[in-house]
Order: C-alpha cells, then structure tokens, then sequence
C-alpha cells in the first residue's frame, strides 16, 4: 500500500513539472502563456446564387490590418494566384496577438490588372484607393481594357486570447465584386449584314475611383469602350417536316438569318442613383439611335430575382446582357422592346435619345 502511494505521488510531481515547463492551464503569473493563433478566412457568397465563388472567382488576395485604437498599420498579408487552392478551405495565419483590428482586403489585384492600388503600404487604411488607368483621348478619359475580377472586404474584430487555455480563433471577411461584364448586342432580325464600323456603342460613368470603403468616389467621367466586339449571323431552320408527303421538294425551305454584333465591356462598382449612360450611335450620320440611363434599365428586370434593394442587385449581379433590334434602316426598333439577361422590357415610346 505504500510503495503504490509513493508511486502516484511521483507520477504526480512529473505531471505537475511538465505542466510547469509549459505554463499553459495553471493559475501564476509568472507562465507563459498559453498558444494563440488568429486566421483569416474570405468568403464571396454576395452574388446572385448566394453561394461561396471564393475559390472559383479569387485570384489573389491582399489584407491590411490597421489597430483599431490608433488606425496604425500593424500588419499585412498576401496569397497570389498560385498560392489559392483550387478547392473551398484557403485560410490566411496571421502573427497577430490580441487587440481590436480593422481589417481592409482587396483581392484581385495584379500587375497586369488596369485597377491599379495607390500603395501597398499605407499610413493608413484611407490610403487604400483603387483607381482604374485610363487613357485621354481629345476632351474623354478613355478605359477599353477588359477589368479581372476586382473584390473588397473589410471587418473589424476584437482579438482577447485566453492566458489558460490555447486560444485559436478565425475571423471570416465577406467580399464583395467590384467589376461587371456589360454585353451590349445589336440584332437585325432581317438578316441584313451588320459592320462594326457602323455602329459605336459606348458607356459613360463616374465610377473609376473606389476608396478604401469600397464607396464610389467623385472622380472624372469616362468613356468605356467595348474591349471586345464580334460579329456573327446565326442560321434558323423553321421548316416544317411533312412525313405524309416524303419529298424533300414538298418541304418549303425557311431559314430565318439572325445577324447580330456584340460589344463587350467591363465596368468598376455601379451604383444606384448615379448617373450612368448608354449611348448607340450611327457612324454614317452621327446620329445617336440609343441613349438610355443604363442603370435605371438594368434595374427593371431586379423584380425576377427576388426582394433586395437596389444597390444590393447591382453589388450582387455582375453579368449584364442587353438586346436591341435594329431595324434595315440602321433605327432602334422600339416595338421590339429590350431585352435584359432575357427579360423582355418595353422601353419608354418616349425616351429621348
């Protein structure tokens, strides 16, 4: 009975030495303190399928994180595109111990992106200005580069590590996209050829300029021009198959030639209740045959996709496609209405073009 006494009290004594070589768990001040780690984690799940896109859309990711306190930059980090996975779980370590944070990230970034970051090694998180590279051309700012997909996230948060028990935590910063594919298509029904150099289909918008909030800044006008345009006629065959007469001559042949000529464009964040224009002009005479506020349209089809406000349709949807009929004479033909992602819209019989 004694030799087992004295047994577990020696198995105890080594317990508590190596406890105290760690230090975590026991009550005295003068341990170490127990393992901290605090991660980071980006989820993009604003958009239209409400579903995380991080590791399908993200190319690369730059964070900031500014104490809370003094607005000093204390840390930052970075993952470029070969550093992402392929696959949902990247997560970002950080050495950061505990304190109150704003974190700012832009993710997307790259030397060969026109949205270009005024530094990436702010003062302060204000500094964080993205501002797309423009070209002048006369009186215009001119952009007809085709934007790879911009994000912006940011988030506060509060780290408190506990000095008793190893204390890891992840902070989960929500991104938003900030670019957006606009496919402008002119589709003459009467299969009659349709030129590039007919037509110049333009976009005009303040929206070059995002701060460090991702809020729009006031910032010049430009002129987006299409960084694609292709040209296409589509064959329809609307015969109608007569088995009781089984001859080919008895079927009368109905081909229906679709020409259309579609400009491509990118976009920075569009936002509600600015000024934003499409304009279609005839390059035989000049005359502008379509001039419509381009946001105001975009959000006419917002109904179809359920209750949110208008900003948060422009901030979830990036993918715009815009169908005009354009008559022989080279005319918007209004009656034919507009179509949006595939949505039929009656224009305004009014609209001042």
């Amino acid at each position: 009975m004694k030799t087992n006494i004295i047994n577990r009290l020696r198995q105890l004594t080594v317990l508590l030495a190596a406890a105290s070589l760690t230090g975590c768990g026991w009550v005295k001040d003068d341990l170490e303190p127990c393992p901290a780690k605090l991660s980071l984690k980006f989820v993009y799940d604003y958009n239209m399928k409400f579903a995380d896109a991080f590791h399908h859309e993200v190319r690369s990711v730059n964070v900031w994180a500014f104490d809370s306190r003094t607005g000093a930059l204390v840390w930052k980090g970075a993952a470029t595109d070969a550093q992402l996975p392929t696959e949902p779980g990247f997560v970002m370590e950080t050495p950061l111990e505990g304190g109150s944070y704003d974190f700012v990230a832009w993710c997307g970034l790259s030397d060969a992106s026109p949205m270009k970051l005024a530094t990436y090694n702010p003062a302060s998180k204000e500094e964080l200005e993205v501002t797309l590279a423009t070209e002048q051309s006369g009186t215009m700012l001119v952009s007809d580069a085709e934007i790879p997909g911009l994000f912006h996230g940011m988030k506060s948060y509060t780290y408190t590590p506990d000095k008793f028990k190893p204390s890891v935590e992840q902070v989960t910063i929500p991104l938003m996209k900030d670019t957006n594919a606009i496919r402008v298509l002119l589709q003459n029904l009467d299969g009659t050829e349709m030129k590039q150099e007919d037509f110049t289909v333009t976009i005009t918008d303040a929206n070059s300029e995002l701060g460090w909030n991702n809020a729009v800044l006031q910032g010049p006008t430009v002129t987006y021009m299409p960084w694609e345009i292709r040209y296409g006629v589509i064959g329809q065959d609307n015969s109608q198959t007569t088995q009781e007469a089984g001859r080919a001559g008895d079927m009368p042949e109905s081909i229906t030639t679709v020409a259309t000529l579609m400009n491509e464009f990118s976009l920075p964040r569009l936002i509600a209740g600015q000024k934003s224009t499409l304009t279609v002009r005839r390059n035989s005479d000049g005359t502008d045959i379509i001039r419509i506020p381009l946001i105001d349209y975009l959000l006419l089809i917002k109904g179809h996709y359920g209750s949110m406000t208008d900003q948060e349709y422009l901030d979830r949807q990036d993918d715009y496609s815009i169908l005009f009929f354009i008559d022989a004479s080279n005319n918007w033909y209004m009656a034919g209405g507009i179509y949006i992602n595939s949505w039929a819209v009656v224009p305004p019989q009014n609209e001042n073009m």
